[in-house]
């Protein structure tokens, strides 16, 4: 049997996700080799090479990007450092796997779509959210075949106590790192945008819980980014949808689910979960059929590794690839975390065409 040609990688940033599906995704897959690894410290760099076995330790995430023995980065840093990495790649003639979320802002997403279209014959990818697993395929096949009759309306509530640590101020709560980003907004305006299209326009309101908190560098700082949102607005064809998110809400264990109601029927996922049920009129909720064989769990639909190196390989062949989602997609939903922040900001609603 043939083997694969080898796709050399460079991790930068090699935390939780990386350590957790990254990593051991690549080691299943022929053919790849980690190459090195850079992280913020070398001590946490070495612990990662000596866990996976990686030969190289960089100080300097520049000279791993700079490596000729490196075909293609992943880079698991924090969002404020994703611009600058992955812009580095590709003009260094890598292809890139860039951890969620995409960026810190919208003009940081553009500046990376346009580096991306410079350099067509690389790959470039985003880490897409567990929430589009693994039903993805059957729920687009349910609209798309009429099942649901006209989408008129469409519910979404993500709701959890995770940010009412007061004595502690977790990465995603800080603006330097994660800039416009907000708990799980980021995540489903990709799974809305895959699932049943962009916003056209939308209002945004913001809740402050908690003003201050406890930074890893043990000072107090003030809480920037909001802890309580709630969304409202269009989709293309007059489809009305509402969000509601919170990470301020004591006793609740994480339960996200979304409704997507139609002129024939309504379906209703809770993310992640194994079960979709589907209601008409006059009917009780059934549960919608699986096709035998296909995957029940995020686990078993988590494919990313190898749809990277697919593309990666592809790309080299000269064949077109296809991985979602890409940097334009990634460029989708900063759009609408600018339109929720300008929202909120002003009072007023905003159409994404105006961005």
């Amino acid at each position: 049997m043939t083997q694969p040609d080898p796709v050399r990688v460079g991790f930068i940033g090699a935390g939780g996700i990386c350590r957790d599906r990254h990593l051991p995704g690549l080691a299943k897959l022929p053919g790849v080799q980690v190459t090195a690894v850079s992280n913020r410290t070398r001590a946490s760099a070495e612990k990662v090479a000596a866990t996976f076995g990686i030969p190289q330790v960089e100080d300097d995430w520049r000279r791993l990007i700079d490596r000729p023995d490196i075909d293609a980065v992943f880079i698991g840093a924090w969002p404020y450092m994703h611009r600058a990495m992955s812009i580095a790649a590709l003009e260094a003639g890598k292809h890139v796997f860039c951890q969620a979320r995409m960026c810190m802002d919208l003009v940081e997403a553009r500046q990376m779509v346009k580096a991306a279209t410079a350099h067509p014959r690389q790959v470039n990818m985003i880490c897409p959210p567990p929430t589009r697993m693994p039903f993805e395929d059957i729920i687009l096949k349910l609209i798309q075949q009429g099942e649901l009759g006209e989408l008129t309306s469409v519910l979404l509530s993500s709701v959890n106590d995770v940010n009412l640590k007061s004595n502690q101020l977790h990465w995603r709560e800080n603006v330097a790192y994660s800039g416009r980003q907000i708990m799980a907004v980021g995540i489903y305006a990709e799974t809305l945008n895959a699932w049943v299209g962009d916003y056209e326009t939308l209002s945004a309101e913001f809740g402050q819980v908690i003003h201050r908190k406890i930074a890893e560098s043990g000072n107090e700082i003030e809480v920037r980014i909001p802890q309580v949102v709630a969304i409202h607005g269009t989709l293309a064809r007059g489809i009305v949808i509402s969000e509601f998110h919170s990470g301020a809400a004591a006793g609740q264990t994480p339960g996200d689910w979304i409704g997507l109601h139609g002129t024939h029927a309504s379906l209703r996922y809770r993310m992640m979960s194994s079960r979709l049920e589907l209601c008409r009129a006059g009917e009780e909720p059934r549960s919608v059929p699986i096709p035998t064989g296909h995957p029940m769990t995020v686990d078993d639909a988590w494919t990313v590794e190898a749809d990277f190196i697919e593309a990666v390989r592809a790309a080299r062949a000269g064949r077109s690839w296809r991985v979602s989602p890409d940097f334009a997609e990634g460029l989708r939903y900063m759009l609408k975390m600018e339109a929720v922040h300008r929202s909120a900001q002003h009072g007023r609603t905003v159409a994404l065409s105006e961005l």
